[in-house]
């Protein structure tokens, strides 16, 4: 016996319809809320995201990120032999991203509480370029004799895209804390879009402190879920 619609109860239509719409709607919030999160440009610091990614800089480094939800992600990254190590988290407000963090290596520990605020989130116009200052406490543990100390660190990143696919990036900043601990960092860069899930990266980068100096260009790859 052949079924069709003009043969079905009535409540049975009216569950179809109804199941069709109630469909249709959470598709068109899925595509809003995709959208909304595709306007962060995929190197912005104040995404919350699940990416691994792995680089090279003298050594191979590995790094990744873990979405728990909209507004909270933990992070990782560890170098070859381990001489070089950062885990922390990371919660998402509507003004800007708080980081706590804690990374390592054979000169200190250092543990660390600050933010990024997206200027264009505070009503400042900033073209074409993408603004985010940083500023933070931290606390040094130096290692092999070395002092520690407690002081606070100010910066910035900002983010220039040129094409679809090509940005600039640059960052910079300093700390100063008690012990007379003094310390600079800067990096400059370009990030590619491969795809809507893949990047590569490319940076210079200079940072010296009261413990080592140190410089690398590095290159790396990530992959988002």
């Amino acid at each position: 016996m052949k079924t069709t619609l003009a043969y079905l109860p009535p409540f049975i239509l009216c569950c179809l319809f109804s199941s069709y719409s109630v469909v249709a709607q959470q598709s068109e919030t899925d595509e809003k809320d995709g959208s909304m999160k595709e306007q962060k440009h995929h190197e912005d610091p104040t995404r919350i995201l699940t990416r691994v990614g792995v680089g090279y800089d003298g050594q191979l480094t590995f790094n990744g990120t873990l979405g728990l939800d909209e507004t909270r992600m933990i992070r990782g990254q560890i170098n070859e032999d381990a001489s070089e190590w950062q885990l922390g988290g990371s919660w998402l407000f509507e003004k800007g991203i708080l980081n706590v963090y804690m990374n390592g290596h054979e000169q200190r520990n250092t543990y660390s509480i600050g933010t990024f605020v997206p200027l264009n989130k505070l009503g400042v116009d900033t073209g074409k370029w993408q603004v985010f200052p940083m500023a933070g406490a931290n606390f040094v543990e130096g290692k092999k004799g070395n002092s520690n100390s407690t002081g606070a660190y100010v910066g910035g990143f900002v983010i220039r895209p040129i094409n679809e696919h090509w940005s600039v990036l640059a960052y910079s900043g300093i700390s100063a804390g008690s012990s007379d601990y003094l310390g600079v960092w800067g990096g400059v860069g370009a990030s590619y879009k491969i795809t809507s899930k893949q990047s590569i990266r490319l940076m210079a980068s200079y940072s010296e402190d009261s413990y080592r100096t140190d410089n690398k260009v590095s290159i790396s790859y990530s992959y988002e879920f």
